[in-house]
């Protein structure tokens, strides 16, 4: 049976190696006749391209030309237009002028301009689209010479085209400047009834202080125009019987020498489909290119006959036409014809050559095949005895036996092959071993973690399909009620939605989230959960179920809170305000004085923020110094505020009075020294011995304030009458500063972050006393606001500063109130300054200050969007404290918000402001709004608002508030 496998499959070889002998030399013949019929095409090619070649650089000319042409005419149009719309202007105005110099000794001005209506409402040239119009310097319309129902009204005043031009502004800003000149617009067409481009020539009627008009229509010209160029290119001569063809985008045949009973015609109503889808074709080709070429059958000049033909098409963007022009290519179709008789005889003589090589090479290959193969055999018995008995014995080849190098390696790598799959055998063996000592492991693992963690398993759709004990035991749930159920079964109502949003577009992109959550029990208590959500895949890499492992973190939440209430000043050291409310309630019989340093706002913003801490810090240690006694406590509070609680009855009210006035003389005498800035230190207190003791004992501080004393002991009967002495004081300082114009503008510096260069200036009141000191608003703003002159104030910093900044670049600040928003005459005399100082409107920002929540947010809304839509932008003032917040920024359209300066001041220490202020600039940033950080005092601010990614800087370390004159 061996034998006779064996005689099968060398006769099997022995006739496919005929087969493919026989193959591979017509194979060579073929690609020999292959070769040649290439070089037959290629020089077919090449004599095709080099003729198209040829013939598309004489196309191109040819349409250039035309093209040269029309270009010629369109440019006519500018020039053709202003000398006839020039010299319509000035026969209206020659004949108004000469009406006027007839009658001016005999007639009144009225009756003089009745005839020069009645001589020129009637007057209309170019075929009905010109006219007169005359108006005044006020926008009425005297008369019109084309629509009666404009004369002598103002509906032309506020007419826009559909540009939002106000045609009349623009008409009369040219008069008033130059007189005379061209003025374009958008008008209703009294053909199409629609908006068409204009264009006028205006010049003013002096005795009459008018304007006089005459207008045309650039659509009426450019047709005639349109047509002369039509008519040029009909007459055009070209090379070869050629000629040139014109349509417009829509497929409108306007020029064509041999269809000329096409021309006017859309194409798609042209009876011949042929010629219907050429012309579709042409049109098609340059929706979305500008020129092209394209090759055609069409009649040759007026035959019937259709003749391939080249075409090279352009289009004419001005007028929206398509130029073309073609060649037809009956000469080069003749030239491929002899190539290819050529090439008919050459391959009928290579064809009986190639026979007699075939017979003498194919004898050869038999002979030779019939030895080889009988060698074979032994070897093909060999392996197939081998591959019989491999699966069962894994005996090897003896290789001695075998002749043939190739079969030689052949068995060497079978033999390999054989000691592979015993070593494989015996692995596969010790890997089942380890596989089960891993089940085990894990088994293991899944306990360790069902002890120590909260674990569930839910399913794509996030039904729990597992639960182990420790959550059922913080959830307060049983597992019947948590299997089958959404894990929203636990979700608290304070997690954001867009937590669970986040959460779930991560999962499901099969990636692990982590974070942590805030839940709610059965019981309705909160709890909150570190997680890690981890989606479990397939083989397919589909998202099979996902394992939730979370960990109790309340125990840290809680910890973290109480953290947020400690009770120590940053700055100072001291026991903050938060541990005084403490100990106000831990005692009975107490005694308490509030002290606050005079006029230290005026610290802050003459020396800067960082010497106002420095001095502070002094003050502190040198109360700390003078208080000996143990039942005295110190505490830092809010601002320059100082407090001592007495949380004993070893001294009593006056004793105590004593202790405080004592410190007050001392601190006075000392004189703190600070970065070489000698400061005197003034203090007032109030005092309390009753319930309440912390307001009763504010309420007797502002009374000391008020009434410019030291010390005050809380008296519930006393009036605060004597404080109106202050405040009639202030008044009559402030009257008579704004009768000497001793109200004065600084301006402050504000700074990009970008470049660090100045960019804006924030400008600011300030007082010039009798004997020319420089007063803060901090002394008379309040006061004001009281008499009634607060808006006064921001009229003269309007009319100030806009005359100062009216011939500089940056851009400058003024701040507004609600008040002065809410006040007529000022809202009125910043337009007006808007108005006189045309180009300074886009350089004002308008800073919204609000003492109180806004109420009036229509009113607030109106008066941002006018002041915008007159140039000017709208910043947000002391953004992040007191009435501040979001909701203004998605209620009013602004520009600019800026961050209050408290949170600034701290904001390398105090890790509530920094988060806020971070909220704030991600905030502003979605909302496409810049901010401005204020009070930046030091280099190292300056360096975290910078990182942070706040715009613009404004503090003394950057610049102090400097007079501008």
């Amino acid at each position: 049976m061996g034998v006779v496998m064996t005689k099968k499959l060398s006769k099997v070889i022995f006739y496919l190696i005929l087969i493919v002998s026989l193959f591979s030399i017509v194979i060579m013949k073929i690609f020999d006749f292959s070769y040649e019929y290439k070089l037959y095409k290629d020089n077919k090619n090449a004599i095709k391209e080099e003729y198209l070649e040829k013939q598309k650089l004489n196309l191109k000319i040819e349409v250039d030309k035309a093209i040269s042409l029309i270009e010629y005419n369109y440019n006519k149009k500018e020039e053709f237009l202003n000398k006839s719309l020039k010299q319509k202007t000035y026969e209206g105005y020659n004949l108004a002028l000469n009406l006027y110099n007839k009658y001016k000794h005999t007639k009144s001005k009225k009756q003089i301009l009745e005839l020069i209506n009645s001589a020129l409402s009637g007057i209309q040239f170019y075929d009905g689209y010109g006219y007169y119009f005359l108006i005044d310097f006020d926008g009425k319309v005297v008369f019109h010479g084309l629509n009666n129902e404009y004369n002598n009204s103002y509906k032309l005043k506020n007419y826009k085209d559909q540009n939002g031009k106000l045609i009349l502004n623009e008409i009369l800003e040219v008069a008033k400047k130059q007189k005379e000149g061209f003025v374009n617009w958008k008008f209703i067409s009294p053909v199409s009834k629609k908006e068409e481009d204009k264009k006028g020539y205006i010049k003013v009627l002096e005795p009459f202080n008018m304007v006089l008009i005459s207008s045309d229509y650039t659509s009426r010209i450019e047709k005639q125009l349109q047509k002369e160029a039509i008519d040029r290119i009909k007459n055009l001569s070209m090379f070869e019987d050629g000629y040139i063809f014109l349509l417009n985008y829509d497929g409108k045949v306007l020029a064509d020498r041999y269809r000329e009973d096409s021309e006017g015609k859309n194409y798609k109503t042209i009876k011949s489909i042929y010629e219907k889808s050429i012309l579709n074709q042409i049109v098609q080709r340059l929706k979305n290119k500008n020129e092209d070429f394209l090759t055609y059958k069409w009649y040759k000049n007026k035959s019937k006959e259709k003749i391939e033909k080249l075409t090279y098409i352009k289009k004419f963007e001005k007028w929206n036409w398509i130029i073309g022009t073609g060649v037809y290519l009956d000469k080069m179709n003749a030239l491929i014809e002899k190539q290819k008789e050529v090439l008919k005889t050459k391959t009928l003589y290579k064809l009986g050559y190639s026979l007699i090589v075939f017979f003498i090479l194919f004898a050869f290959i038999i002979i030779l095949t019939r030895k080889i193969f009988k060698d074979l055999d032994s070897s093909f018995l060999l392996f197939l005895d081998f591959f019989k008995h491999a699966n069962t014995n894994n005996e090897t080849i003896n290789t001695d036996k075998i002749n043939f190098l190739e079969f030689k390696e052949l068995a060497i790598q079978a033999n390999k092959m054989i000691k592979t799959k015993i070593q494989n055998e015996k692995e596969l063996e010790t890997k089942n071993k380890e596989v089960l000592i891993n089940l085990s492991l894990l088994n293991e693992y899944k306990k360790a973690v069902d002890v120590s963690a909260i674990v569930s398993k839910t399913d794509p759709k996030g039904i729990i399909t597992f639960a182990n004990e420790k959550f059922c035991k913080i959830s307060g749930y049983s597992r019947q009620e948590l299997l089958g159920s959404k894990h929203n079964l636990v979700k608290h109502p304070d997690t954001k939605k867009e937590v669970y949003k986040d959460l779930w577009k991560t999962i499901l992109d099969k990636r692990v989230w982590k974070g942590v959550l805030k839940n709610r029990a059965k019981n309705g208590n909160a709890y909150y959960v570190k997680s890690t959500i981890v989606p479990i895949l397939d083989v397919d890499g589909k998202i099979k179920e996902f394992i939730a492992i979370r960990y109790d973190i309340s125990d840290l939440i809680s910890q973290e809170k109480r953290i947020r209430l400690q009770t120590t000043d940053i700055l100072t050291g001291l026991s903050n305000r938060q541990k005084l409310l403490e100990d106000l309630d831990s005692y009975e019989h107490l005694i308490l004085s509030v002290f606050n340093i005079q006029r230290f706002k005026e610290v802050n913003e003459y020396y800067g923020f960082e010497v106002g801490d420095k001095l502070l810090i002094e003050v502190a240690k040198l109360l700390n110094n003078m208080i000996h006694h143990k039942y005295l406590n110190l505490y830092k509070l809010q601002g320059d505020e100082f407090a001592i609680l007495l949380t004993s009855n070893d001294m009593n009210l006056q004793e105590f009075k004593t202790l405080c006035q004592r410190i007050i003389d001392d601190v006075r005498r000392y004189e703190f020294n600070i970065d070489n800035n000698k400061i005197e230190v003034d203090f007032i207190a109030g005092i309390s011995s009753e319930r309440n003791y912390f307001i009763n004992a504010e309420m007797a501080k502002n009374h000391a304030k008020i009434e410019n004393k030291e010390i005050i002991v809380f008296d519930e009967n006393r009036g605060i009458k004597n404080n109106l002495i202050e405040n009639i004081t202030w008044t009559k300082k402030l009257k008579n500063a704004i009768e000497d114009d001793r109200l004065v503008v600084f301006a402050q510096p504000i700074i990009s972050n970008k470049n660090d260069k100045i960019e804006k200036y924030e400008c600011l009141v300030r007082m010039i006393d009798t004997n020319g000191n420089v007063i803060s608003p901090f002394h008379f703003l309040h006061v004001a606001k009281k008499a009634k002159l607060y808006n006064k104030l921001t009229q003269i910093m309007i009319n100030k500063s806009f005359k100062y900044f009216s011939d500089k670049d940056e851009e400058f600040s003024i701040n507004f109130t609600i008040e002065d928003i809410l006040n007529k005459q000022t809202v009125q005399l910043l337009e007006d300054n808007l108005s006189k100082y045309k180009s300074i409107s886009q350089r004002v920002i308008l800073e919204i200050v609000e003492e109180e929540g806004i109420e009036n947010y229509q009113e607030i809304s109106d008066f941002i969007e006018k002041m915008k839509s007159l140039g000017c932008k709208i910043a947000i003032d002391d953004f992040g404290t007191g009435y501040s917040n979001f909701e203004y920024l998605m209620k009013l359209n602004v520009d600019i918000v800026k961050i209050d300066g408290s949170m600034i001041r701290y904001i390398n220490q105090d890790l509530n402001a920094k988060i806020v202020t971070e909220l704030i600039v991600s905030f502003t940033k979605k909302l496409n709004i810049k901010t401005v950080a204020e009070y930046v005092h030091s280099k190292e601010i300056h360096e975290i608002i910078k990182d942070m990614g706040i715009d613009y800087s404004q503090g003394f370390y950057l610049g102090e508030p400097k007079y501008i004159e």
